[in-house]
């Protein structure tokens, strides 16, 4: 649905090096290309407003090669999904749809993993509304029935597999709600948890736009397979941030509170990844905590794992805005990576910057992630994502796939191929 056309500029990116001198990711004359490539926006996009919202996907079509991720505007209804194949060369699609509401922008996206289906959470509506995209022959979009009374509807998505069946189930988080979809059955709305005080799930109005227009809120599956637990960020105003842990009953799909993490810093719980740092083989939370950090917590979640701080030098801005984790380097144990998008590059404010942190404790930061040419109001890293890269088999149990970082910007999409110890450029000839 929609024509295909594409778009593709090439915009280095340097890392900051404590030494002067000359960066070898500005020439890369082995590959003969520049190292990393700036999605544009399509024309139905703002000049400002592509690159804010970014969900890299897992699976790809049949025979496709490369990446594939969705991205969706800040303050319009306009969607895209875009292609980059083997070769680095990128396509897109406008996904559009009599379904979408004008003026309703889509904040919040989540993959269904193992389907061809994104959740897309538009909460800025009467009540909030969210989509579900499915992506066959066509584009397809489809609305999700909402409990009555919510409010915000859709500030967060996630998909995974909670109860017994074998069909993902899909989970809505609102402005105080959370509410579970059967079997990802639209018409098989869960009642909403009770959050309970153990577990506050209020989000405030007075919050910046950031915290109130995206909520996180991911699937965490418990420790060896037996079920899977929803973890929701809920930042504030003065008080103390919090992520609640909620587990779910395998045959009912009823989500209880089991219990909280809380921080000082009252916009902890602002962003969530998952991903294994300490290569223990369980699953790690990432916590960012805008404006100045991001938190980890050893997997597996329980009452008593500690909230642990992220080494990472001081920062401006909105530090901890956005996190991902990935195996970037193919060494034991995934990288953090964090977002600033409001950080000030020499003379340029919110130009933005990203920050890589590695080590079983992460403890080692590596040289930060900036523009080559830093601009003023760029907000370099108002996303952070992993995105997978396969070159061959892809889609089978045998395909070579290699995570890179895609940034989110407030007009490109910026897709790093060449990370430092990221080894060879995956791009084929």
């Amino acid at each position: 649905m929609g024509a295909r056309s594409a778009w593709l500029a090439c915009v280095p990116v340097v890392v900051a090096l404590a030494a002067a001198g000359c960066d070898w990711r500005e020439f890369d004359t082995i590959q003969k290309r520049t190292p990393v490539l700036a999605v544009g926006a399509p024309s139905h996009f703002g000049t400002d407003d592509f690159g804010r919202t970014l969900l890299p996907l897992s699976s790809l079509p049949a025979g496709a090669t490369g990446s594939r991720f969705v991205v969706s505007a800040a303050g319009t209804d306009a969607l895209a999904l875009i292609d980059v194949d083997a070769k680095g060369q990128v396509g897109s699609q406008n996904v559009t749809s009599t379904s979408f509401v004008m003026n309703e922008p889509i904040t919040a996206l989540a993959e269904v993993a193992g389907t061809n289906q994104v959740l897309l959470g538009a909460p800025g509506g009467a009540a909030g509304t969210v989509y579900v995209l499915t992506m066959g022959a066509t584009l397809d979009v489809a609305l999700l029935d909402a409990p009555t009374g919510v409010d915000r509807f859709g500030l967060g998505v996630a998909a995974g597999k909670l109860a017994g069946n074998a069909a993902p189930d899909f989970v809505v988080v609102s402005g105080a709600d959370l509410t579970v979809y059967l079997d990802g059955d639209a018409k098989m709305a869960v009642p909403a948890a009770t959050p309970g005080a153990d577990c506050p799930m209020l989000v405030p109005t007075a919050l910046p736009a950031r915290d109130r227009l995206r909520r996180a809120v991911l699937v965490a599956p418990l420790a060896g397979g037996t079920g899977a637990q929803i973890v929701v960020g809920t930042p504030t105003v003065k008080d103390m941030g919090a992520v609640a842990v909620f587990t779910v009953d395998a045959t009912t799909g009823v989500a209880t509170c089991a219990f909280a993490y809380r921080n000082a810093d009252p916009r902890f719980g602002h962003a969530l990844a998952t991903g294994d740092f300490d290569a223990d083989g369980m699953l790690d939370l990432l916590v960012g905590s805008p404006p100045s950090h991001a938190f980890w917590i050893r997997g597996p979640l329980t009452a008593a794992s500690p909230v642990l701080p992220v080494a990472l030098a001081a920062g401006a801005g909105e530090l901890g805005s956005a996190v991902a984790a990935a195996d970037i380097d193919g060494k034991a144990g995934d990288e953090a990576v964090v977002g600033n998008p409001d950080a000030t590059v020499g003379d340029a404010m919110l130009a933005g910057e990203v920050r890589i942190v590695n080590g079983k404790l992460l403890d080692n930061e590596l040289p930060v992630l900036r523009r080559r040419d830093p601009g003023a109001n760029d907000v370099f890293g108002i996303d952070v994502n992993a995105l997978p890269f396969c070159t061959s088999g892809c889609g089978t149990p045998t395909a070579v796939t290699k995570n890179l970082v895609v940034v989110g910007s407030a007009t490109h999409a910026l897709i790093d191929f060449l990370l430092p110890g990221g080894g060879v450029d995956p791009r084929t000839d």
